[in-house]
């Protein structure tokens, strides 16, 4: 695949702004390229703009090669620049799932990029067979988020590679999920096909929603594309130093990812067990759907109640969902406890 042949003309042509700083990589020297004020307060200089100590814990945790890595602010920021890249405004277009993360739209729309909306099959997996339909030839972007937010659903890897087989543009394979699963990475095929990205993020198992890094992994030209067009400086010294000190803490993480998987599947049987719910769908996120017909009045209780949850009414497929994330321990026994409460107040009502 020519990757060259995707992009936009422009992207493809843009001289980049660049810094000294992105050349130079030694230790303790005078800097006097970036007009910053030469006193230090720990965070007069600015960050590393490629992130270099960063990536390289993550390469090593990710076992990928630190060519083929971005770091975004956020996740969020890495799907823009991939719309931005590759799609030409009023021209191009991208395929979404639904129920599925917003923000693909959202991105699409602020770029004036059209979006193919797909309904997912009743067994909540992308419609093959629609999408092959859809697709035509100023599709640029399919993205496929797995486990998907906010069904819980892992989108089988053997599905995943015959698409980027199939696809001339670029799958772009949403895993933010990915740590609560025994699921396979589509990391695993970024040596196989040029034209699938693999988003994870740092917010959910590793805890660091607060300092919004975003990871990308792809081939190596096209994470070159995506840093032509990302400002310079966007990931902050001090997310860099944080993240950096949480990634070595990995015995911490894997405990309390361990907790919240065995608590998800706690919260499953208990919540099976009201009368409130008419649907809870199994989860391999750090979340789980129910559907129930009370979903307004549901989701105003659990408000009143200070119990913040949401509410995820989107049919014809989810009507009347509202999606929990699992808490501590402490917090998901208050869920259940106001859970029980309406339950009771419900089933008394229609006696």
């Amino acid at each position: 695949m020519e990757i060259e042949k995707l992009i936009r003309k422009n992207i493809w042509e843009l001289q980049p702004y660049s810094c000294a700083r992105e050349e130079y990589e030694g230790g303790q020297a005078i800097l006097l390229d970036a007009n910053e004020n030469p006193f230090d307060t720990g965070v007069n200089r600015y960050p590393d703009p490629y992130q270099r100590e960063l990536k390289k814990e993550l390469a090593r945790l990710k076992e990928v090669k630190v060519d083929h890595m971005i770091l975004g602010n956020g996740s969020d920021e890495l799907i823009d620049l991939l719309i931005r890249s590759f799609c030409e405004p009023a021209e191009d277009n991208i395929v979404v799932f639904s129920p599925g993360y917003a923000m693909y739209e959202v991105s699409a729309a602020i770029n004036r990029v059209g979006v193919k909306k797909i309904d997912l099959t009743a067994d909540l997996l992308p419609d093959w067979s629609e999408l092959r339909r859809r697709v035509d030839d100023r599709t640029k972007l399919i993205f496929l988020c797995t486990p998907n937010n906010p069904t819980g659903k892992v989108i089988p890897y053997g599905q995943i590679e015959r698409l980027c087989g199939e696809f001339q543009g670029m799958v772009i394979v949403d895993e933010a999920y990915i740590d609560f699963t025994d699921a396979p990475s589509a990391v695993h095929l970024l040596d196989k096909y040029r034209n699938v990205v693999v988003l994870q993020t740092l917010s959910k198992a590793w805890g660091m929603a607060g300092l919004r890094l975003g990871i990308g992994l792809a081939d190596p030209e096209v994470v070159g594309i995506l840093n032509r067009v990302k400002a310079p400086y966007n990931i902050g010294g001090l997310t860099q130093q944080t993240a950096l000190a949480l990634l070595r803490q990995y015995d911490l993480f894997q405990n309390r990812r361990t907790g919240i998987i065995l608590e998800r599947e706690r919260l499953i049987r208990e919540l099976r067990g009201l009368g409130i719910f008419r649907r809870v769908y199994d989860s391999e996120a750090n979340f789980i759907l129910v559907i129930t017909e009370f979903c307004q009045k549901l989701y105003r209780y659990l408000i009143a109640c200070r119990v913040v949850v949401r509410l995820r009414d989107i049919p014809p497929l989810i009507g009347g969902g509202i999606r929990i994330t699992v808490g501590t321990r402490e917090e998901n026994d208050r869920l259940l406890e106001v859970l029980h409460e309406y339950d009771n107040v419900m089933e008394v009502n229609t006696l």
